[in-house]
C-alpha cells in the first residue's frame, strides 16, 4: 500500500490491517556511469517495497531519494546534502509515521552508501526516547549472485544494478551511452586496507568512475532473478517485525528505566 495513493480514510484502515507497519525505501541522487539514471538506487528500493508490501501488507513511505551521498560529488546530477539535515528530516519522518499509527518503522535502502548512516540514525534513537520502534532492514540481498552473474565484479552501475534497471525501467536504461570497456578496481587504497585503515576516499580511491566491471553482460532476466530474492528476503522481514512482540516492551522498559538509573540486583544478587 502506497502513502501518496490512499485517502485519508483509507490510511486509518490500512494502518489497523497493516499492524502499525511502515516502511521507509531510503534511496539517493547520484551518479551510476553513464547509462543509469540518477535515481537507479531510489527506484529499485522503492519497487523492491512495494512489491513485499503487496505480499506482506505495510504502508510504503514515498520514494525518497534524501540518503548520504558525497562519493559521487565529483560528478554531475548527484546530490551531496548536508548531514544535520539528512538525519534531521529521517527522525521528523518517523515521528510523523509513528503519530499516524505506524509504531513500527523500516528502513530498507537501495544505496550503498546508506549502510552505515541509516545503523547510526537506529543507535541514536535510544537517547532520544522515541515511543515507537525502528528497524533498519540489514538483509542479505543476493547470496547466489556468482550463480547468476558472469563478472567477477558486479556491484555499482555494473551487472547486477543494470539488470535490475532492465527488469524494472528499460526504457531508463542507456546501454548505448555504457563505457566501452569494464572497469576494475584501482585499489588504490589497499595498502590501508591490508590493515583495516578506511579512509574518506576509500571508494573514490578504488571506483572513481562510480562503475564497477561490466554492465554490457546485463539482462532482464537476470535483473529478474535479483530482484525476487531481495522481495523475498523483505517479505520475510516484514512477517518478523508484525511478530515483534518484544522490542516494543523493551522500549517503553528503557524509556522508563532512562529517567531514574539504578544498578540491577543482578549485580548483587
Amino acid at each position: 500500500m502506497q502513502w501518496e495513493n490512499l485517502t485519508s480514510l483509507d490510511f486509518e484502515k490500512y494502518v489497523k490491517q497493516c499492524g502499525g507497519v511502515g516502511i521507509i525505501p531510503v534511496g539517493a541522487l547520484e551518479a551510476h556511469c553513464s547509462h543509469l539514471p540518477l535515481g537507479t538506487d531510489t527506484f529499485n528500493a522503492h519497487a523492491t517495497v512495494c512489491a513485499a508490501a503487496e505480499r506482506e501488507a505495510a504502508i510504503v513511505f514515498p520514494a525518497y531519494p534524501s540518503g548520504i551521498d558525497v562519493d559521487t560529488a565529483h560528478l554531475p546530477g548527484g546530490m551531496a546534502l548536508q548531514l544535520d539535515l539528512v538525519f534531521a528530516l529521517l527522525e521528523n519522518i518517523c515521528d510523523e509515521m509513528a503519530r499516524n499509527g505506524l509504531k513500527k518503522i523500516i528502513l530498507y535502502t537501495g544505496h550503498g552508501g546508506n549502510r552505515y548512516y541509516l545503523p547510526q540514525f537506529v543507535q541514536m534513537l535510544p537517547a532520544k526516547r522515541k515511543p515507537y520502534v525502528v528497524y533498519y532492514a540489514d538483509v542479505n540481498l543476493f547470496p547466489n549472485a556468482d550463480e547468476v552473474l558472469d563478472a567477477d565484479e558486479y556491484g555499482h552501475a555494473g551487472e547486477a544494478e543494470t539488470s535490475i534497471m532492465l527488469h524494472l525501467a528499460p526504457e531508463l536504461v542507456k546501454m548505448e551511452q555504457m563505457p566501452s570497456k569494464p572497469f576494475t578496481n584501482l585499489k588504490r587504497n589497499a595498502k590501508l586496507a591490508e590493515v583495516g585503515a578506511y579512509s574518506q576516499v576509500d571508494w573514490y580511491a578504488q571506483y572513481p568512475h562510480m562503475y564497477v566491471g561490466d554492465a554490457s553482460k546485463s539482462t532482464a532476466e537476470k535483473g529478474k532473478l535479483i530482484f525476487d530474492y531481495a522481495v523475498e528476503a523483505l517479505v520475510k522481514l516484514i512477517r518478523a517485525v508484525k511478530e515483534d512482540h518484544i522490542t516494543p516492551a523493551l522500549v517503553r522498559e528503557f524509556n522508563e528505566r532512562i529517567d531514574q538509573p539504578s544498578s540491577p540486583d543482578f549485580w548483587t544478587s
